[in-house]
């Protein structure tokens, strides 16, 4: 198709806080798929999960300032600022609306792209992006059958193609993320513990100033 801009790379998630397995994954992908850029964007109210235990304003601070020095990775605050649930499918059709020439690449970790038919709405989400997913270490997930239909022979061996079409392809991109979760970042602090070097120093030091996850957390993230 031509006249498309590059593709930009949409990595959500509670961000809960942001850490340094976000970040790495967001560089691999700027880097090696040759992303013009790489948007983190936090969920709200996301419908699998609890409530996030920072507000919408400390996560969207965080990874502010976590990307502050790092070209083409962006905050992308719109599920913080839109009501409701976060689903996905409307931020897509959000960006869609501001981006109609690039192609947009959503990125997840493998155990939950094998969930995606729990998704609202999920069957559309392919017209309106690629999908990318990753390993995620120490997990296992089998893709149920609805899902391997629904993909079909729209899954791709070369990134390059998610250059050449707005939306509908699959790519399974095999650099891992590192074992590093906002669950146990959480958990260390609730405990007493510091979790240097899991997150970026300015964001741990913020965390520490306001006291936020002073009581052990429950919720399993990324």
């Amino acid at each position: 198709m031509a006249g498309l801009n590059k593709p930009i790379g949409l990595l959500g998630g509670t961000f809960d806080p942001i850490h340094n397995g976000h970040l790495r994954l967001a560089v691999q992908l700027r880097d090696q798929l040759g992303l013009a850029s790489v948007r983190l964007i936090p969920s709200a109210r996301p419908p699998h999960r609890d409530v996030p235990g920072a507000t919408p304003g400390q996560r969207a601070k965080w990874i502010r300032v976590a990307v502050s020095s790092e070209p083409r990775l962006d905050l992308d605050d719109r599920e913080l600022i839109r009501p409701g649930l976060s689903y996905t499918i409307d931020t897509l059709t959000s960006l869609r609306e501001d981006l109609p020439d690039t192609p947009l690449c959503l990125v997840m970790g493998m155990d939950v792209f094998a969930q995606i038919h729990t998704w609202h709405r999920w069957q559309e989400l392919l017209d309106y992006c690629h999908i990318i997913y990753v390993p995620r270490p120490g997990v296992r997930a089998q893709i149920n059958e609805e899902v391997k239909a629904w993909i079909g022979d729209r899954e791709i061996e070369d990134a390059r193609a998610l250059g050449d079409r707005l939306a509908g392809f699959v790519y399974h991109a095999l650099f891992p993320l590192l074992e590093i979760s906002g669950n146990e970042i959480r958990r260390l602090i609730g405990h007493g513990h510091s979790p240097r070097y899991l997150l970026p120093d300015q964001v741990w030091r913020d965390i520490e100033e306001i006291g936020a996850y002073t009581e052990p957390a429950q919720a399993e993230d990324i």
